[in-house]
């Protein structure tokens, strides 16, 4: 996943011992795995989602998501359960909203991060619950954050973003007014403010 000059790639959990991909009809990418658990990458807009799909109680707790980031960035967890890459300044760049996961009942399941280094590892704690219903799904949801520091990124930050050149233009010109720039995020949809 890149943004402008920001590029970060994401390794999926115990990707050693999962089969080939296959590509569904709907451009979800499945990587099945003879053991307890398996990952699926879903397009969504402005990005993807991942999903670790832990198939039975035998299936591990941890699931460690390796990043690769830009030299000066760093992964650190937040005070709201999630986790966030910051750049040299301390400017989010990316964020993780707080980790989920349910069973198959809709019902959720005890969830939540570790950081260390740059790797972000969701724990799920299904195996110590009562009438889970598998499979469950687990997912760390990141959200781009973008700010558009000069007009030639108008169109980067809108095709990152997956929104209209449009909207992007109209922050740039009501946070130019106040001396500020606008920084756009795909946080619960799509968000955005002006920042210093």
């Amino acid at each position: 996943m890149g943004v402008g000059d920001f590029e970060l790639n994401i390794s999926l959990p115990h990707a050693a011992t999962a089969d080939s991909a296959h590509l569904l009809g709907d451009g979800t990418t499945v990587y099945p795995s003879d053991g307890a658990s398996s990952n699926a990458v879903v397009p969504a807009a402005g990005g993807v989602q991942l999903l670790s799909v832990i198939e039975s109680s035998e299936a591990p707790e941890n699931y460690s998501y390796d990043l690769t980031i830009p030299h000066g960035h760093r992964l650190e967890a937040t005070t709201d359960g999630g986790a966030q890459i910051v750049d040299e300044q301390g400017r989010v760049k990316v964020e993780f909203e707080a980790a989920w996961a349910q069973d198959a009942a809709g019902v959720a399941v005890p969830t939540h991060y570790s950081v260390e280094g740059n790797t972000l590892t969701q724990v799920v704690n299904h195996k110590g619950m009562e009438n889970v219903s598998y499979p469950i799904v687990a997912d760390p949801l990141p959200v781009i954050v973008f700010v558009v520091t000069g007009l030639a990124l108008v169109a980067v930050a809108a095709l990152a973003l997956g929104v209209g050149a449009w909207i992007v233009l109209s922050w740039w010109n009501t946070c130019q007014a106040k001396g500020k720039y606008p920084e756009l995020s795909t946080k619960n949809g799509f968000t955005a403010r002006c920042v210093k």
